[in-house]
């Protein structure tokens, strides 16, 4: 009996801030200027509410997202806590992303960079990425995809 309480209490200890954690979603919408359709920047989150990587990783996208605000990123989120496959894997062929989805599956504790025209993975962020790589990386990669995009690529 006592271990069944013990394992429900750190089960309500690990899961509880992420089930109250602010979602992306509804906000990318949001974040799209309204003359742009789909930014060509993707910023995909893997993740899930065991995942001690994504406790890492996760305040830092969220602390450096907010400077992002009205950049041209489509910030997307796969959450893999409550075994949602069917529904996330609909997500991601909506979002153009469904080969990248189908190699990542299951896999969390990460974010990849992704130019949606191409399919092409700029980078992958980690837990070993601080705030400030964190921003280094978008910045890098926003002005990738600005430059292909005034050369018509």
């Amino acid at each position: 009996m006592r271990l069944s309480l013990v394992l429900v209490s750190v089960m309500a200890i690990f899961l509880a801030p992420n089930f109250f954690r602010t979602s992306w979603d509804g906000a990318a919408e949001a974040d799209v200027p309204a003359e742009t359709s789909e930014p060509r920047l993707v910023a995909a989150m893997f993740r899930s509410s065991w995942c001690s990587a994504c406790r890492i990783i996760e305040p830092r996208v969220d602390d450096v997202r907010e400077d992002y605000e009205t950049a041209a990123i489509d910030w997307v989120k796969f959450d893999f806590t409550l075994g949602r496959r069917d529904s996330l894997r609909e997500m991601a062929e909506a979002e153009g992303l469904l080969s990248i989805y189908d190699e990542a599956a299951g896999s969390t504790g990460f974010m990849l960079l992704i130019d949606r025209e191409t399919g092409q993975v700029f980078e992958m962020v980690t837990m070993d990425y601080g705030r400030t790589q964190i921003r280094e990386a978008l910045d890098r990669w926003l002005h990738v995809v600005e430059r292909l995009e005034a050369e018509g690529v």
